[in-house]
């Protein structure tokens, strides 16, 4: 009498075709695992589940958002101003599928005889225009092309000055800013409607005489920490690391300052803006007009130019260490 199987074994043809797709998919699913990027979540014009909150579709980083959203911040220079400063600029950021107005104040008023200085930024109005191709990779509320205002998030920290004028060493200052979560337009995706902080350490020193057609010219360096929050249930803050490097060259009737910065956090998911910033500043007494240029590089897909008036005491230094 002949055997038979309940279960058929497949023909040795079948079975070859079998082993080499069990290789394949051994071979190929390290590569899906590693491909697959656990701080994006799911696209929410294709995968929404008819339940949860649009905003927990969006992604919370430079990379995906507006200008003034999660910007690289302004490094510190080591030093606080003499008098205070303040400056107003009107900005253009102009980018793929984005364009951007924007009106921007920044302030440091200085206390304690210039050991502390109380810093303050806000942008307080926007003005946006995106292309429907932009707002979807944004995953804006509609993912449509839309035109709009919005308000900005305002920034307020402290800044200690440790070290200044010292024999040997570069001036050295620590600070700590926090972010509000009062900026507008997150349906817009251009602010994240949630709070963040910085802490920095800044290190510098100026050498010159500020006499003559050439006054000084000054380096410095920053490393910090950024911290802001996400939309993501599991992951609800992102933490990166903040640095930069600047020069700044100061004439009798005008300065030319440029510096490179950025931040790395660990998402990998447009967290890592990298700008390059220069300002060319015409003066007069202790005020200056002012024209900038700004490039994103590395998760800032934006270019900016920038026009303004700044009034400060750091061209009037009495003391610099040669």
């Amino acid at each position: 009498m002949k055997a038979v199987s309940l279960w058929p074994l497949p023909q040795r043809e079948n079975m070859k075709g079998n082993g080499l797709k069990l290789v394949l998919i051994i071979l190929l699913l390290p590569v899906g695992l590693f491909g697959q990027n656990k701080y994006i979540p799911p696209d929410p014009y294709t995968q929404w589940d008819g339940v949860t909150h649009w905003s927990r579709y969006q992604i919370t980083s430079a990379g995906f958002l507006g200008p003034n959203a999660l910007p690289v911040p302004l490094i510190h220079k080591a030093i606080i101003p003499e008098k205070f400063y303040w400056s107003g600029l009107y900005e253009y950021y102009y980018g793929t599928g984005d364009e951007t107005h924007d009106f921007k104040t920044h302030l440091i008023v200085p206390i304690a005889k210039g050991r502390i200085g109380l810093e303050f930024m806000y942008v307080p109005v926007e003005f946006f225009s995106m292309d429907s191709s932009v707002s979807h990779i944004r995953r804006t509320i509609s993912g449509n092309a839309v035109n709009g205002n919005a308000f900005g998030d305002i920034y307020f920290g402290t800044i200690v000055q440790v070290l200044k004028n010292h024999p040997f060493l570069p001036d050295f200052s620590v600070s700590m800013t926090c972010r509000t979560a009062s900026g507008t337009g997150r349906e817009y995706a251009r602010h994240t409607d949630t709070p963040g902080y910085y802490f920095d350490a800044s290190i510098g020193d100026s050498y010159g005489k500020d006499r003559g057609f050439f006054r000084h010219v000054r380096w410095y360096a920053e490393l910090g920490f950024y911290s802001w929050q996400t939309y993501l249930d599991n992951y609800p803050q992102n933490d990166a690391l903040l640095f930069g490097v600047g020069i700044d060259f100061d004439f009798k009737d005008f300065f030319v300052n440029q510096s490179l910065s950025g931040y790395s956090g660990y998402m990998n998911n447009g967290d890592e803006p990298v700008v390059y910033r220069i300002d060319l500043g015409i003066k007069t007494g202790n005020a200056a007009l002012v024209f900038g240029y700004e490039r994103g590089f590395r998760d800032y897909p934006f270019q900016s130019i920038r026009a303004g008036f700044q009034i400060t005491g750091l061209t009037n230094r009495e003391t610099v260490v040669d």
